[in-house]
């Protein structure tokens, strides 16, 4: 057995101890110098153009304005990516930021993080915004529509600093308001009713799609040639967590190969924004017979009934709360002989072994409450 060379064993604890270290070591009178240098250096690029995948110095997307300014300010060198960013950094609760630490929204269907902006106090932060009626590097407020529906939350990789001024300051403000709305009875209802429609944890992060394909593929157990197996149509929701994407959707599908309608019952789990993966039971209807062969009947199976896979491009609109995106399916549906056992391997692939391709809409459950 080929033993893992020592110094590669060094090599990954120093990776991940030194930044931890470095981190306990600064003081938070250096926490606090750096923090400022970064804010100032980035707000010298305000007023500066928006680019995908700019960054800098005469042009920025979000997430380079961030990297460029991390990286000459502070020499600190954060992941390029906003969604890297996201899980690089440390989360912290929104009454412990300060400037300096990034704040992070979902601003596009799919639910996933999407933007990142520096905080620089009183709820303000700066970032390179790409649409809306100022584009480029400007300064927003947490507390404009926009901003406040779209924020998912705060998170840290600068060591926090001694002063606490900026961190008290919103739960200064959360602890008035809370005092008002007691004080005002209906001010309290309505109040309550807002907060459980647009600050629920769950229902903010529940994407919904519907998608609509033509099912084809190439071959029955007798040739070889391209087959009309059919259309379907797929109604899905999914938890855009932090990490796993579970989801449940159900099919309508009527397979001409096959002659049947079937309707599959799914669990999936989605990885990131673009593919998806599902199995689980079908229900059929009608008596499917041998594609290509119409006398020789086959018997569908319930469970296990069907598993896929599939994958959509990114969205082919610029609207930030409904996607429609091109979306590509490879799903196995089991069949087997009227007695029981099992088809012979090229009837089984013929049967049950579809292509979908098709058009997906995809929007948050909360663009509905």
């Amino acid at each position: 057995m080929k033993k893992t060379p020592v110094f590669l064993i060094i090599l990954f604890f120093l990776v991940i101890l030194i930044p931890q270290l470095c981190a306990q070591s600064v003081s938070p009178e250096k926490a606090a110098e750096m923090r400022t240098t970064f804010v100032d250096y980035s707000k010298q690029f305000i007023g500066r153009p928006y680019q995908s995948g700019g960054i800098g110095p005469d042009a920025f997307d979000c997430s380079g304005l961030i990297f460029t300014c991390s990286r000459e300010s502070i020499g600190f060198q954060l992941p390029r990516k906003t969604s890297a960013m996201f899980a690089f950094c440390k989360p912290i609760a929104d009454s412990e930021k300060e400037a300096g630490d990034l704040v992070f929204f979902k601003t596009t269907a799919s639910g996933d993080i999407s933007h990142v902006g520096v905080y620089i106090g009183n709820s303000q932060f700066i970032h390179a915004a790409s649409d809306g009626p100022n584009t480029g590097v400007i300064i927003s407020s947490l507390r404009e529509n926009y901003w406040k529906n779209h924020y998912d939350s705060a998170r840290r990789f600068l060591p926090a600093s001694k002063s606490e001024a900026l961190a008290e300051e919103p739960a200064k403000k959360n602890a008035v308001a809370k005092t008002q709305a007691k004080s005002t009875p209906q001010a309290k209802s309505s109040g309550n009713k807002a907060a459980s429609r647009s600050q629920s944890p769950f229902l903010s992060s529940v994407i919904l799609d519907g998608s609509l394909f033509v099912d084809w593929n190439f071959f029955t157990s007798r040739n070889i040639r391209l087959n009309f197996r059919g259309a379907s149509g797929l109604i899905h929701a999914k938890y855009a967590g932090k990490t796993l994407q579970p989801g449940i959707g159900a099919f309508l599908r009527y397979d001409s190969g096959t002659g049947v309608f079937q309707l599959p019952l799914v669990a999936s789990l989605s990885f990131g924004e673009y593919v998806r993966a599902y199995m689980g039971p079908v229900l059929s209807f009608g008596t499917p017979s041998l594609p290509g062969d119409s006398d020789t009947e086959i018997e569908a199976s319930f469970f296990p009934g069907i598993m896929g896979i599939c994958w959509q491009t990114p969205s082919l609109t610029k609207s930030e709360h409904v996607a429609l995106s091109l979306v590509q399916d490879i799903h196995y549906t089991i069949f087997n002989r009227t007695n029981g056992a099992a088809l012979a391997g090229v009837d089984s692939i013929a049967s049950g072994l579809v292509f979908s391709t098709g058009l997906r809409v995809t929007f948050p459950l909360k663009s509905l409450l």
